[in-house]
């Protein structure tokens, strides 16, 4: 069912106007105020601001590594208080100016989905069926990005569409964010939600399309991580967190997934497969990845490029969280530690930087590899403070006192610290190996990994550009108590 027709609504005008006042009333001057009317069978969006800026508008034009953003912003109009149209000058895409201040103004955002399937977890879409609304990306930019910007939205949708957090078709409804860089919207034709209470926090689950499994079966998943995820951090991130699972906007292979998490929100996109048991293989993954950006960046205060650590790091240790709940073997692990290294060296400007330097420059030509190099200093790192403490400490061990010391949840009476400062020097601490730590991370320094990790009991053999990491026949007592601690089953392997 189309949309029907936009200035011809006068109950709908006066139903929004209401909600505007009552939001009017108790929102600060820099609460954004917007009305989203969806329209998913033209795979546009339009959206009426109350109180833009008076007289310029910009758009984000570029995110990761999309551009172009800006030229989905079409039918931009300015009004004054009376209603009277008045002239809007287009700088550039997504660019706007105005002679005279404005009261309020119009436009439409065109939402196909994005050319590369990837992109598509990371950016607001449309199709017949459901789409994703990321406010960051609708929205003009304000000055202040680096700190939460707030807004009241009023939403609608045709029916039969449902939208997500209201499930209210075809009607105006006010929803209130404090943030809106990390607020998402899914809708759906067939979307269907359940909520759970779990380790502390309450987990909306939002899913659309047929899968091999049941909802259920992603819930019981999404219990087991967020239970492990705590027990790590030993406190909770939020207390409402949104996991949206649907499949990509094209049709893309069954093992294909991309995800983001925003804020609370999840979003997972996957390729649809046949069986149970091999969707939920590819679902256990990144599901486990992402829910651990609940906590890290996402529940922290930090601030600044510091992926080498949120997402290099974060690979590292949710893989040990899936190899602890059964959902990886060990050697699936260390498969994943060898792909990450060969990832590394197939890379010519592996060692260009430092990892803080190739974050900063993630975006804009640093080396593409840093992710995996990261993954795999997180390992050594990770073997280095177990070796030296008996196994009576380990990595993961940092991130509790990160959420200790950086919660998000006080946000407004703790400043914001540079991430690359607060991580390091935990990471480092005062110990003998404060002067390595230091090294692997801020300088730009080769990774040999045989070397590094004989001592530990692995083995490491390449073929071509295949790298094939094991366990050794024969260990130590100090290896395979190591090892162990890791996961491992020693089952079947002498003592040395």
């Amino acid at each position: 069912m189309s949309m029907r027709p936009w200035a011809n609504k006068n109950l709908k005008r006066a139903l929004f106007l209401g909600v505007v006042i009552g939001l009017s009333s108790r929102a600060s001057a820099q609460t954004i105020i917007a009305r989203l009317q969806v329209m998913p069978e033209s795979a546009r969006v339009r959206i009426e601001l109350i109180n833009a800026p008076p007289t310029r508008w910009s758009f984000r034009d570029t995110y990761a590594s999309m551009v172009g953003l800006g030229k989905r912003i079409e039918n931009f109009q300015g009004f004054d208080d009376t209603g009277r149209v008045i002239n809007v000058r287009k700088l550039a895409p997504g660019q706007f100016e105005s002679a005279l201040p404005v009261a309020r103004v119009t436009y439409e955002v065109d939402l196909p989905p994005p050319v590369m399937p990837s992109d598509a977890a990371m950016v607001s879409w449309a199709t017949k069926d459901r789409g994703l609304l990321r406010l960051g990306d609708l929205l003009p930019v304000t000055a202040s990005e680096d700190r939460p910007v707030p807004a009241n939205i009023a939403l609608e949708i045709p029916y039969p569409y449902a939208i997500f957090p209201l499930h209210y078709p075809d009607a105006p409804r006010s929803f209130p964010t404090d943030d809106v860089a990390s607020t998402v919207f899914a809708f759906g034709k067939a979307l269907r939600a359940q909520r759970i209470e779990e380790s502390g926090m309450t987990l909306d689950l939002l899913v659309d399309g047929e899968w091999a499994f049941t909802d259920m079966d992603v819930l019981d998943l999404a219990r087991k991580i967020l239970k492990a995820h705590r027990q790590i951090f030993g406190g909770t991130p939020a207390a409402l967190g949104r996991l949206i699972l649907f499949p990509f906007p094209e049709n893309v292979a069954a093992t294909q997934w991309a995800a983001e998490t925003r804020g609370s929100t999840v979003t997972l996109l996957m390729g649809i497969s046949p069986s149970k048991v091999g969707a939920l293989a590819q679902l256990s993954a990144p599901l486990t990845h992402e829910l651990f950006h609940l906590w890290v960046p996402n529940g922290l205060t930090l601030k600044g490029d510091y992926d080498w650590f949120y997402e290099g790091f974060t690979m590292y240790e949710s893989a040990r969280v899936a190899v602890a709940l059964d959902l990886l073997t060990f050697q699936e692990f260390l498969n994943a530690i060898a792909r990450a290294y060969d990832a590394y060296l197939s890379d010519a400007a592996r060692d260009r930087w430092s990892l803080v330097e190739a974050s900063e420059r993630r975006w804009t030509g640093g080396s593409s590899s840093v992710y995996s190099k990261s993954m795999v200093i997180a390992l050594l790192i990770d073997l280095k403070i177990r070796s030296e403490s008996g196994n009576k400490k380990s990595l993961a061990g940092i991130y509790e006192k990160l959420l200790a010391k950086f919660p998000q949840t006080q946000r407004a009476t703790i400043p914001g610290t540079n991430g690359n400062d607060a991580v390091l020097a935990l990471l480092k601490g005062d110990g003998p190996i404060a002067d390595w730590v230091t090294a692997l991370i801020t300088k730009a320094i080769a990774i040999d990994l045989p070397k590094e990790i004989a001592a530990y009991g692995f083995s490491m053999e390449r073929s071509g550009s295949r790298t094939r990491l094991s366990v050794d026949e024969r260990l130590t007592k100090r290896q395979r108590d190591l090892l162990r601690e890791l996961g491992y089953n020693a089952a079947g392997h002498s003592v040395r």
